[in-house]
């Protein structure tokens, strides 16, 4: 057996090789592909105002090799998760948003497991603590006045 096998064996054994591919669940976050490994969500998705929510709000468990993973690097930053439903065993169903709260829940065997909640970037005004008088202007104008402080907050992908 040549080094190179015997080493990608030793990774898969040890869990340094894990991969997302194949999952139910696929993360996709800024610290890389396999850096957050979802282990389970709950997603909450509405048409319309929701108590709370800004039209989706995921609230995911994530695993990760690294003990030590920065939380205040990925808090704001864009993250995919990519659900394969029941319907379809080749396409997957995405949920593009932003990482509105983390936390560290523990760790257990050299693997750390993390808290999640990912919601699309209006959510942000939520936390916004500005005052605003609008007078004589329609509404599209008040919306777009609001929404240009956030101007090219709401990309995608990763």
């Amino acid at each position: 057996m040549t080094r190179s096998k015997l080493t990608n064996l030793l990774d898969q054994l040890l869990g340094a090789g894990w991969r997302q591919t194949d999952r139910l669940l696929t993360l996709t976050t800024p610290a890389g592909p396999d850096a957050l490994l979802a282990e389970s969500v709950r997603i909450d998705e509405a048409l319309g105002p929701l108590t709370g929510h800004a039209g989706f709000r995921i609230e995911l468990t994530a695993l990760s090799a690294n003990a030590d993973q920065s939380l205040s690097e990925l808090l704001g930053q864009p993250a995919r998760l990519d659900l394969q439903t029941a319907a379809s065993r080749t396409a997957l169903r995405p949920f593009h948003g932003h990482i509105t709260q983390i936390s560290r829940e523990g760790a257990n065997g050299g693997f750390a497991r993390y808290r999640l909640i990912i919601e699309p970037w209006l959510a942000f005004l939520g936390h916004n603590q500005d005052n605003y008088f609008f007078q004589d202007k329609t509404v599209v104008e008040i919306v777009d006045e609001l929404l240009a402080d956030w101007a090219g907050q709401g990309k995608l992908v990763p």
